[in-house]
């Protein structure tokens, strides 16, 4: 969409701000999906949800010509892929928690999110050649088609697994949610993730995730990764339209650079994160330690990048190493759900989701409309994104954990007190009302005798 954003906003006439709107219009679907997508995927298993969502977004994604044609109607289709790749994140999360031990779990997260690099390079690839050639809407049922033909080989590769291993098929379809779960000294010691400890239970305790100090602080530090990247993945090719004067095809090309410097930094991050673990470095240390340098090595390139200079060379080298190295939160901000519960590792990275999705609404918009604002794009995309990086560095490292939290103990998923006190102030007005209702209805009774009569 980043691509062919940029053809549709000339056909269209859309200004920036417009354009950030369309954009954003995803995220509208994809903030709604995620505490459902976490839900669902602790209950049926990412193996089942994932699929289903594949299949709802490649369909939306193929709809968007048909809905072009009006501002509201491609918002509408957009906002249907945000809410079928919601489940995404959660599914992917559940699967690798299932069966996929702590000391090797960094490893598998950067190899299983540095996929999202490979596909921004096939899509910068295909984008503009497809555009080029046959128009942008082919981008959009190209992509569509190819989803779903993912689905088909996704479903094939799990037959596979059933056939080879049907203890670890049996994990990743088991409801986390209805099953005992084994002690919190065993669910990392055997060939397979298993669980964290906890009762029988039969819903997502979403109180107990608020109310731990942790979770709040990784709510924030997703917020903030995900402003970075939501921002730059929708503005990197106009920006770089605008700065280096170059045409599509050759903007699209450039933005390749970032992702393939995520690749190489997600080879390097996971493995050498499981490497440190493995060596006896306690788990809360080394997940700072990568977060840490996922949000302070970009901010210093990005205020590097910011200043002026006679070389667009320097800036896109720049600009590159701020998102490569950016990549470095796969074994930091996205190992952490797994390490506070393992049983609930996918219901709550659907709530950090939820903060992580609004930086897609509020940030890609603000971003356009700054830009219309001041037309410069250190104001309107480099400093705001500085400030959430070391923000959220802090956050993470002073406020965030990494040790086991049973969110299943009691009194922790109790209501909070804002509602007892809401419900006392609504208190007054509610008998007013019953006061109205009862008089209102001895009035119709009166008036009902005096017709029989």
């Amino acid at each position: 969409m980043s691509v062919a954003i940029i053809p549709m906003a000339q056909d269209f006439g859309w200004s920036p701000s417009v354009a950030g709107l369309v954009q954003s219009a995803f995220f509208w679907g994809y903030i709604l999906s995620q505490l459902p997508g976490g839900v669902l995927t602790s209950r049926f298993g990412g193996r089942r949800v994932m699929p289903v969502g594949v299949t709802m977004w490649s369909l939306a994604t193929a709809a968007v010509p048909l809905l072009a044609g009006t501002v509201p109607g491609l918002c509408i289709s957009r906002a249907a892929v945000g809410l079928g790749e919601a489940v995404a994140p959660s599914s992917a999360t559940d699967m690798v928690s299932r069966i996929v031990p702590q000391q090797e779990r960094s490893t598998a997260v950067s190899m299983v999110f540095g996929g999202l690099h490979v596909g921004s390079i096939l899509g910068l690839l295909a984008a503009p050649y497809l555009i080029t050639h046959f128009g942008w809407e082919t981008v959009f049922v190209a992509f569509g088609v190819a989803g779903l033909a993912w689905v088909l080989w996704f479903e094939q590769l799990m037959s596979g697994i059933l056939a080879a291993d049907p203890e670890a098929a049996a994990l990743l379809t088991e409801d986390r949610l209805a099953v005992a779960t084994a002690s919190a000294e065993q669910h990392d010691s055997g060939s397979h993730g298993g669980h964290a400890a906890g009762p029988i239970t039969g819903s997502v305790p979403w109180r107990a995730f608020l109310r731990s100090r942790a979770v709040q602080a990784l709510m924030y530090t997703h917020f903030c990764n995900n402003w970075f990247h939501y921002t730059m993945l929708a503005w990197l090719p106009t920006y770089f339209t605008d700065t280096l004067s170059v045409d599509l095809m050759h903007a699209a090309q450039t933005a390749l650079l970032p992702p393939l410097a995520g690749i190489a930094a997600s080879s390097v991050a996971g493995p050498a994160a499981d490497a440190l673990i493995s060596k006896g470095i306690a788990v809360g240390t080394v997940r700072k330690l990568a977060q840490c340098t996922a949000f302070l090595v970009p901010t210093a390139c990005l205020l590097a990048a910011a200043q002026p200079t006679d070389s667009s060379n320097v800036t896109v080298a720049l600009i590159t190493a701020a998102l490569g190295i950016s990549s470095f939160s796969l074994a930091g901000l996205y190992c952490t759900h797994q390490d506070l519960s393992l049983k609930y590792s996918s219901a709550m990275l659907g709530l950090t989701n939820t903060s992580g999705a609004i930086p897609g609404i509020l940030g890609v918009a603000f971003t356009g409309y700054l830009y219309d604002k001041t037309g410069s794009w250190p104001l309107a995309l480099f400093y705001p994104t500085m400030f959430f990086l070391l923000t959220g560095a802090a956050v993470y490292t002073f406020l965030g954990s990494n040790t086991a939290e049973n969110f299943d103990q009691p009194g922790l998923n109790r209501p909070f007190g804002f509602k007892a006190k809401i419900g006392a102030i609504l208190e007054g007005p509610k008998q007013v009302l019953n006061g109205v209702k009862h008089k209102l209805g001895g009035l119709f009774q009166l008036a009902g005798k005096d017709k029989q009569e």
